[in-house]
């Protein structure tokens, strides 16, 4: 790195190391302005401190290219983003710089937040951008901090950790009322809405997962169903891949994956995007479902996340369902939890739902645990004739 007297362009590209990974290379930081500003792609720009030294910034590429490398998805990165501009606009206004790596200031930042209602676990995200923000700066700021971690401490235990809100799973009985709600049959966008309900229910998919699928994630496998591929899930940001096995349903064609899949299927190899010329690589690398115009015509484009979670709340609202309690979650919370109630082993759910975390997983047993093999049911609950 030239000294501070080099006669070099201010804006400078950071390097990332030789062994970093793609997604690690995008993400280093860019000083514009030295000891003012710096451009992420985390979390956008970030006015440092005037007081930045030069040994700050000939430290930056170091710190940048080692969170960089441990980013996460696309989603992370809107909400760090989202957290962070939260937070400088109230500095802002009080006069204080957010790159201070004050504990101090942080404390009464979370005291604010507090007063706001929100939620520990959004909490705990503010926090987690704040730290971020200051680690691709190179300033220290230590959580850890008393002065920092009783405040958060003393709010955790006023507020408790239970999420304050949670998206209502779409069990299969409500899974089919969203299907029935679905455009009429027969044409590309009704196909593809119950081909999107029906995998990312039974794939248990996120909703990035679900929009992510390509056509050669997919797999006819004969006289069973389907075999996908989910390429890089929340807990698979290397991007090894996972399969997931999906059942037939021969006997109820309308809540059948396979068949509502090869109904989209049709529509999709019309689109533009799949022409003849096309090489097979190309074609298979193509977006699984894309958008449809007003027409009812494949357009090949992609959809955004968001289009599940709006697909969603759409269909719920013509079943006459309060839309307000569903989201995109709702089909993999409601795999996991018609999963549960049918008896499903920890190792088994974990295994089609990709969860990492068991107490995550044990959350959508223990609804149905709590009845089952329960001690009182002998002392008061059903009798072996089957009266109570």
């Amino acid at each position: 790195m030239p000294s501070r007297h080099s006669s070099s362009p201010a804006r400078k590209v950071l390097p990332a190391p030789a062994d970093a990974p793609p997604s690690a290379k995008e993400d280093v930081g860019r000083v514009a302005d030295p000891g003012r500003m710096l451009q992420t792609e985390l979390l956008g720009d970030l006015m440092l401190p005037h007081a930045a030294s030069a040994a700050a910034l000939a430290d930056l590429a170091r710190h940048a290219a080692t969170y960089a490398a441990r980013a996460r998805g696309d989603g992370t990165r809107r909400v760090y983003r989202s957290a962070w501009r939260g937070y400088e606009s109230w500095c802002r206004a009080l006069g204080r710089t957010p790159l201070s790596g004050d504990p101090e200031l942080v404390a009464m930042y979370a005291t604010h937040r507090a007063g706001q209602k929100v939620a520990v676990s959004t909490l705990r995200v503010d926090l987690a951008a704040i730290r971020t923000a200051h680690l691709l700066a190179g300033i220290a700021l230590d959580l850890r901090d008393p002065r920092l971690a009783m405040v958060v401490e003393g709010i955790t235990r006023s507020r408790g950790t239970r999420p304050a809100k949670q998206a209502a799973p779409a069990v299969p009985d409500v899974l089919r009322l969203l299907l029935c709600a679905c455009a009429p049959s027969g044409g590309a966008l009704g196909a593809r809405d119950r081909a999107m309900l029906l995998l990312g229910f039974s794939a248990a998919l996120r909703r990035s997962e679900l929009v992510a699928l390509r056509l050669g994630d997919v797999e006819t496998v004969p006289g069973r169903g389907i075999r996908l591929l989910v390429r890089r899930s929340k807990t698979d940001q290397q991007g090894r891949g996972q399969e997931v096995a999906i059942w037939a349903n021969p006997s109820e064609p309308g809540v059948c994956p396979l068949a509502t899949l090869d109904a989209w299927l049709s529509h999709r190899q019309a689109a533009r995007d799949l022409d003849g010329a096309a090489p097979e690589s190309l074609r298979r690398d193509r977006p699984l479902f894309c958008a449809v115009t007003k027409a009812g015509r494949p357009t090949g484009a992609a959809l955004s996340d968001k289009a599940v979670a709006r697909l969603v709340k759409a269909t719920a609202a013509r079943a006459g369902l309060d839309a307000e309690r569903y989201s995109g979650h709702s089909l993999r919370a409601g795999l996991a939890t018609a999963a549960g109630q049918a008896g499903a082993g920890l190792a088994d759910l974990m295994r089609q739902t990709r969860h990492k975390s068991t107490e995550v997983a044990l959350g959508y047993l223990r609804p149905a645990d709590l009845w089952r093999n329960n001690v009182t049911e002998t002392l008061f609950g059903r009798r072996k004739d089957g009266s109570v």
